[in-house]
């Protein structure tokens, strides 16, 4: 008898750390869903105003671009940290914004909004739109680098795209040492 107790309170623990678990994860790709559609809010204001409009009245981030990839739209913040990640694409501030001369660099998270770039392949469009413009690009690079190359995001002399992300993709190892990275180059519209 007190050996079916046990096993019913064991059962128990381990039915409600499960749910636990499965609702955690659920609320990170809900939260990183849901915040999309605030951003767009915010946004298309921003469009209307020509001001840095936050999503939510605690945000600390505002959107800078939309981002556009196989018919996926996607709203950039500004920033490139894990707390503005949770709810968007980050551009990174030290790079120039989407559409202007340089190296433009956006991060994402692989299991929400960056898992389309698994997708992607050369000679792909992605498309990006400013408050002062729109913007094309072809897919030139897709490749798989280590986090400690910080050339990623340096500027060359054509005006480009970078994309990253953490990779593997669908691995549960956090904070890997690999990034997954796109490079695409501006093309006239």
């Amino acid at each position: 008898m007190l050996h079916s107790i046990w096993r019913f309170k064991w059962a128990s623990l381990c039915f409600v750390a499960s749910a636990y678990l499965f609702a955690s994860s659920g609320y990170i790709h809900a939260k990183a869903i849901l915040a999309q559609y605030l951003i767009e809010d915010a946004w298309v204001e921003s469009l209307h105003t020509g001001e840095k409009v936050q999503p939510w009245a605690w945000a600390d981030t505002w959107p800078v671009a939309k981002l556009t990839i196989a018919d996926r739209t996607l709203y950039v913040l500004a920033g490139a940290t894990g707390r503005v990640m949770a709810f968007g694409p980050g551009h990174i501030s030290s790079t120039p914004f989407p559409g202007e001369s340089g190296n433009a660099v956006i991060t994402g998270h692989r299991d929400t909004h960056f898992s389309l770039l698994q997708d992607i392949k050369i000679g792909d469009l992605i498309s990006t739109e400013t408050t002062e413009q729109v913007s094309r690009y072809k897919v030139l690079e897709v490749r798989i680098a280590h986090q400690d190359q910080i050339n990623l995001i340096e500027s060359g002399v054509d005006d480009e795209l970078t994309l990253i992300t953490c990779y593997p993709f669908n691995s549960a190892a956090p904070n890997p040492e690999l990034r997954y990275v796109v490079r695409a180059l501006k093309v006239e519209a």
